[in-house]
């Protein structure tokens, strides 16, 4: 891979990214099992230094209720974007 003044040519790029869950969902689903074996403090959206307030196009998760219960579980979802060029 060669690095030019603003762009790489040549060889693979790697992106890893990160996914951010409701904040109002989260509260129903700490108190459930199995997330009440969780040590690890819970980074807040408003703490987080990488999530930018930006929603969907932010990486915030569209999370759909699979019933009337947190244990019914939900769906999410995520449109996600990819230039091959």
């Amino acid at each position: 891979m060669t690095l030019t003044d603003d762009s790489y040519t040549g060889g693979e790029i790697i992106h890893t990214g990160r996914l951010f869950f409701d904040p109002d969902i989260n509260t129903e689903i700490q108190p459930t099992s199995p997330y009440t074996e969780n040590t690890t403090r819970e980074t807040l959206l408003a703490d987080d230094t990488i999530y930018d307030d930006g929603g969907a196009s932010s990486g915030l998760l569209t999370l759909t209720a699979l019933g009337d219960s947190v244990s019914d579980g939900y769906k999410a979802t995520l449109t996600v974007g990819v230039s091959t060029s």
